[in-house]
């Protein structure tokens, strides 16, 4: 060794990250902590030893001045019991530290019980002072150590940097968590991603059946008593359009006359629903209510418009027109319903609506899985281990100059 050897800078450390967790307890144990632990903790316990005999003290103390009255004796002697009762439930109650990182919570936690106890024994205190002054201030001069004690060792663990060893540890903690969770997010995710892929296979499944199903000779005849049922609903449409046009400018003759009528109920019927009254009336009775009202124009004080016009779709609604309204009306219905049994009874039809009911739940089921496939890669997408482990590194750099390589 040479004799300027002591001058030479000192070389940082070198620690590779994967033994960071390992470097920083060493640097605890370095500090000898347990062993401040220890001595504080076994101090705290002679403490509350001896506050306990002061108490016992306290107990048995008689009255230095005996001459004072009885009540004001029993007064005094009250507050004792309430005193130490209180006391003795307080030391019961201390909790140490079981290792160092406890060390501030334990001495701030005794602070606030302390508080907590100097309100709730504050009047037994000021009535015993005149009475036993001495005792009951060995009391609270114990039990004042106690916190010393634990105040005392939480500074001297601060002073060790044990803090900024925490802060590290915290990190370093956070970083390993957050990549267990990210592994456990990728496993998720790989899970999900497959369930997705069932799922569009499933409906790629369900959608070329329907296609083949339409390809059937089936569905052909499926699809032909489809368009006739329109055909023959839009024919039934036309004509119960084209009667409601016609009532609708029969309206006010027919009104007028129906006033003066015995036939006032069918003539009702015609006026709210034409082709359902025409399709009921068998003997055709219109023809003899419409006779009837022509006959009694005159007497319906009707403009002579309106008696022409009346006239002329009276003349329109002869015998023929109805009778032959009527029976396609009859004939359009009867081949709508045959056409709506077949279009029931196709097997076909029924394969199809089974299928694409099971398309659209799988197709819902699709949206979900994606929404939640999107969720996951968002919160792996949100874990930035390159930031949780720089930092760690920066924490563990202010406890000492050291270079820390990875792997």
């Amino acid at each position: 060794m040479g004799f300027f050897d002591f001058l030479k800078k000192k070389e940082p450390e070198t620690v590779l990250f994967s033994d960071l967790r390992s470097w920083l307890d060493k640097q605890v144990e370095d500090k000898n902590l347990n062993k401040k632990l220890e001595a504080a903790n076994k101090a705290v316990k002679q403490k509350i030893s001896q506050a306990y005999k002061h108490l016992e003290e306290l107990e048995t103390a008689g009255l230095k001045n005996e001459n004072i009255p009885e009540k004001a004796k029993q007064v005094m002697q009250g507050h004792k019991n309430a005193y130490i009762s209180k006391l003795k439930r307080f030391l019961d109650e201390i909790t140490l530290p079981e290792n160092f990182s406890q060390a501030g919570h334990a001495a701030a936690r005794f602070s606030e019980a302390l508080d907590e106890l100097s309100r709730n024994t504050q009047k037994n205190y000021m009535v015993l002072k005149e009475f036993v002054e001495e005792e009951l201030s060995k009391v609270a001069r114990g039990v004042k150590e106690i916190e010393e004690e634990l105040s005392g060792l939480q500074k001297s663990i601060e002073e060790q940097g044990i803090e900024a060893i925490r802060d590290a540890r915290a990190k370093l903690k956070q970083y390993s968590s957050e990549i267990s969770k990210k592994a456990e997010l990728e496993e998720q995710k790989e899970k999900q991603k497959q369930k997705l892929q069932n799922l569009k296979e499933k409906k790629d499944k369900f959608r070329k059946r329907i296609n083949e199903l339409k390809q059937s000779r089936d569905y052909s005849s499926y699809k032909n008593y489809l368009e006739k049922k329109e055909k023959y609903e839009e024919q039934l449409k036309n004509i119960e359009q084209e009667l409601k046009n016609l009532f609708v400018e029969l309206s006010r003759p027919l009104k007028k006359y129906k006033r003066k009528s015995l036939d006032d109920k069918l003539i009702e019927k015609y006026l709210l629903d034409p082709a359902g009254a025409l399709e009921e009336d068998d003997g055709l009775r219109l023809r003899d209510v419409l006779n009837k009202m022509r006959q009694a124009l005159d007497n319906l004080e009707l403009k002579e418009n309106q008696v022409q016009k009346t006239l002329d779709l009276l003349e329109k609604l002869d015998k023929d027109y109805l009778m032959n309204k009527k029976l396609e009306l009859g004939r359009l219905k009867g081949l709508n319903q045959e056409a709506a049994k077949q279009i029931n009874r196709s097997v076909v039809a029924l394969n199809i609506s089974e299928n694409e009911t099971l398309s659209r739940n799988v197709k819902e089921k699709i949206s979900e899985a994606q929404k939640a496939l999107d969720q996951i890669e968002q919160e792996i997408s949100e874990i930035n281990l390159d930031y949780l482990k720089q930092k760690a590194k920066e924490k563990a750099k202010q406890i000492k100059n050291i270079i820390i390589k990875d792997e």
